[in-house]
């Protein structure tokens, strides 16, 4: 071989080891996987639903009052693996969120097992989706049976069986994320879960803005956030587009929250959160639309006062 043929040869190994590791570097976006429904509207359980990312399990859990009558039974809750990516990066559950709840009946005097008990024989798979597009009240619920066989569709349950309770008690957009402490520590949450807003501060605060997230207007941007998202600040409430953004809000919320009490145009007027501008990464709020309109003109005269 000569001296050329191995140069040669040599460069053409170095690029294909740079192209491999640039491929792993820079994985290719998986395009979220969404649920499906049949000709009569109801849910196809997913083939690969057992393939799902785990996300939390429990022994005997009810949502019941006073003992329990059945079987105690263990519980362990998969997340379809696009999704989980979503609320691990954003703290949210996208359109499309599929969750799998897998029931098990309990084992014991196994050998080589002297005691304790273990997940044994599935009694029952259920579902939980949100899907705006299908249900109005976004999430629903799903039983696919399981002691006789599972079904491979299942018609959502009534709103008043499952989705009531979970509007009420979820600590996250209907999923009781305080029983998925996996689940919660992926997206960087407290291990609780618990939103860092009271459940009635919609009831004591203002919308402001619109409902835009300030973080992202302060940089320029106009982005409406998630009312289940928030977080308020003096008579005020924020709404944001991600956990994300509404921990850099409360790490300093002075910087992205309205910076004036009275309108800058016309000193002393009450101002209303929805009339807002936005100058040198600071939002102000103003009492009329024609003092938004003046202020824009000319913000340094007014910022000055």
């Amino acid at each position: 071989m000569t001296r050329t043929t191995w140069m040669v040869l040599v460069a053409a190994l170095a690029a294909a080891m740079f192209s491999t590791a640039a491929g792993f570097q820079k994985p290719a976006t998986q395009t979220p996987v969404m649920p499906r429904y049949g000709g009569d509207g109801a849910l196809l359980l997913p083939s690969d639903y057992r393939q799902w990312v785990f996300v939390g399990s429990s022994l005997g859990l009810s949502y019941s009052e006073g003992a329990s009558s059945g079987m105690e039974m263990f519980h362990e809750t998969l997340m379809e693996p696009t999704a989980y990516k979503h609320f691990a990066d954003t703290g949210t559950f996208r359109e499309g969120t599929m969750l799998a709840l897998i029931l098990h009946g309990t084992g014991e005097n196994v050998l080589p097992a002297r005691r304790g008990r273990f997940a044994a024989d599935v009694h029952g798979v259920e579902m939980a989706v949100k899907d705006s597009a299908h249900r109005p009240e976004k999430w629903a619920y799903y039983n696919f049976g399981g002691m006789n066989g599972l079904r491979t569709t299942a018609q959502a349950m009534p709103k008043e069986s499952c989705f009531t309770c979970h509007a009420q008690h979820a600590k996250r957009d209907n999923v009781f994320l305080q029983f998925y402490p996996l689940l919660a520590e992926a997206a960087h949450l407290s291990t609780a879960a618990a939103p860092s807003e009271p459940v009635n501060a919609a009831a004591t605060t203002t919308l402001a803005l619109k409902g835009l997230d300030p973080v992202l207007l302060v940089d320029g941007r106009e982005e409406k956030g998630k009312p289940e998202i928030v977080a308020s600040h003096g008579s005020y409430r924020y709404q944001f587009v991600s956990e994300p953004n509404r921990a850099k809000f409360a790490a300093n919320p002075k910087t992205f929250s309205i910076q004036n009490e009275t309108c800058p145009v016309v000193p002393g007027a009450p101002v209303d959160p929805a009339l807002f501008a936005v100058y040198q990464q600071r939002i102000y709020a103003f009492a009329m639309n024609d003092c938004v309109d003046r202020f824009k003109a000319a913000p340094s005269e007014f910022v000055a006062r």
